[in-house]
């Protein structure tokens, strides 16, 4: 037997060696960002402690059609007649609950209030959170039923939202003039930082390699045609809105992704930083100071 045909036999033998091992190593790569993307999709979730009633406010369970054939299920809590509407979308892992006692303070003043949950917070099945991606979707479906309540008025309409939320809110108030006033609590430009964050804070993981990684798989699983984790905001549109950013110490990388935003919105926005950004369980003066300061600003921008 020549060389050459020995050759390509150790090299035969090799492949088929070392295929099984290289099939094995990349079928478990893939199973551990698939279960990381899973886990930071599925945020653990605890159900409302309250309703509206607790705090005696008047409300009624309504359900809202999503772009996307899922119901969105929220309260709607009437204020004055003709008084703006607010939206209030509390973030990823939160629920309606957490939302409530901004709504105490903000009915107080005669605002008409709408409040719902994200994607994959809900304690309604609402399948997974997609970072952001069709958030926006949701929020829109969320604003045309706000539009169309007689008590509120449609050309004065306000959003709080949070993270997720927050993002929805800028994304759709873009192309919707009548939302004249935004509070951005812990807002960000791009899912795929939203991402990102989610899977250092959940699992302490900050290599580039594990976030590309996640991100294709994440794309892979719950992007749609034409949807992209790193579709830029429509800033320019947004100028003219009365719009407060809120960072929180808490959350370092998300309030750095806040104040990255912050600074491309001309002319430049309100931005407040407070030790703690909202968030499931925000309790005592820290959430009445917080929910005074959001009062304010839509008392002030509102009319």
């Amino acid at each position: 037997m020549g060389q050459h045909s020995q050759a390509k036999l150790q090299f035969g033998k090799f492949i088929r060696t070392i295929f099984p091992a290289l099939a094995i190593l990349l079928a478990g790569v893939l199973i551990v960002l698939v279960l990381l993307v899973y886990r930071v999709t599925h945020p653990e979730t605890a159900g409302e402690s309250v309703d509206p009633s607790f705090h005696l406010l008047p409300a009624l369970d309504v359900t809202i059609p999503a772009a996307d054939a899922k119901d969105i299920h929220a309260w709607w809590i009437p204020g004055l007649r003709g008084a703006p509407g607010i939206i209030l979308a509390p973030g990823y892992g939160m629920n309606r609950a957490d939302a409530l006692s901004l709504a105490v303070c903000l009915r107080a003043k005669g605002f008409n209030l709408l409040i719902y949950d994200q994607r994959g917070s809900s304690v309604f099945p609402r399948g997974a959170s997609t970072m952001g991606l069709h958030e926006a979707d949701d929020m829109a479906s969320v604003l045309n039923f706000l539009r169309n309540r007689p008590e509120s008025n449609p050309s004065s309409i306000g959003i709080w939202g949070v993270d997720v939320g927050a993002h929805a809110a800028l994304k759709v108030a873009a192309s919707a003039p009548e939302i004249r006033a935004i509070a951005a609590d812990s807002a960000f430009e791009f899912p795929s930082d939203f991402l990102d964050y989610r899977i250092y804070e959940d699992f302490g993981l900050s290599s580039n390699i594990i976030k590309f990684g996640c991100r294709q798989m994440f794309e892979l699983l719950y992007a749609r045609q034409g949807f992209s984790l790193r579709q830029p905001l429509s800033i320019e549109a947004l100028s003219d809105r009365a719009i407060l950013f809120i960072r929180g110490e808490n959350r370092g990388q998300l309030a750095r992704l806040t104040a990255a935003l912050y600074e491309r919105i001309h002319p430049q926005k309100e931005m407040i930083t407070l030790k703690a950004a909202r968030s499931h369980l925000m309790v005592g003066e820290e959430l009445r100071d917080y929910d005074r300061r959001i009062t304010s600003f839509f008392q002030s921008n509102l009319r």
